[in-house]
């Protein structure tokens, strides 16, 4: 009996058969594995934009990439020069082909940010020149230190702006030294009075032993004088 079961299945059967069992094998796996996933896993989204390039987004939010500042004074090529935001006083003088031979780097500030639409001012070596001193950002426009009326306060970070020009207290006048926040026409002849009884100033902390100068002016006004 099983030998004729044998001869009626043959080889080719066997041969057949030990080949589809594992195909079958093979695809009865691949039918109940993992299910597929949803099919709106598969929908792509557009990628969210970022908020700075949002067309709809007000105007006055967007920072500007680019800025003008007009450069003068002791440089070789005068005139206004567009810088990438974020540049610094030297970024501009570099723009406007460097300092001339008789320029006075000392008296200006090279390493402070320049703003959109400001004049950089290079001044020349013993040129008088009115330093121009920021009002206080608490909206006070005068000097409420018993300055003179064209005196403003500086401003509330104590760091002067790009281009305003460092008084020399070694050098400066009465009239120069009354421009400083703080400073009036009494402190401004004291700290002369004080310079020529003692000498030069060896830092600007030494203000302190000027009569009428504390703590608080002194830091209010040091960010616009040098020795």
């Amino acid at each position: 009996m099983l030998w004729e079961w044998w001869r009626w299945l043959g080889w080719r059967r066997i041969v057949v058969v030990a080949v589809a069992i594992p195909i079958v094998a093979v695809v009865v796996w691949w039918m109940v594995r993992l299910p597929a996933p949803p099919v709106e896993n598969f929908i792509p989204t557009a990628p969210e934009a970022p908020a700075s390039l949002d067309p709809l987004a007000p105007l006055d939010t967007l920072a500007p990439t680019r800025i003008a500042v007009h450069v003068v004074g002791a440089v070789q090529q005068p005139g206004v020069y567009h810088l990438v935001a974020g540049a610094r006083g030297d970024d501009a003088v570099r723009a406007a082909g460097g300092p001339t031979a008789d320029a006075d780097v000392r008296r200006v500030n090279l390493a402070a940010p320049l703003t959109d639409g400001e004049q950089f001012l290079v001044p020349r070596k013993g040129e008088h020149v009115v330093i121009t001193v920021p009002p206080s950002r608490g909206g006070s426009a005068g000097n409420s230190s018993g300055g003179s009326a064209g005196n403003t306060a500086g401003n509330s970070a104590g760091v002067p702006p790009s281009g305003a020009l460092l008084v020399d207290l070694n050098r400066a006048t009465v009239a120069e030294l009354d421009q400083l926040p703080g400073v009036g026409p009494s402190t401004a002849r004291a700290i002369v009075d004080h310079r020529t009884r003692n000498g030069p100033f060896a830092s600007v902390d030494d203000l302190l032993a000027v009569r009428g100068i504390g703590p608080a002016k002194l830091a209010e006004l040091k960010p616009f004088a040098r020795v």
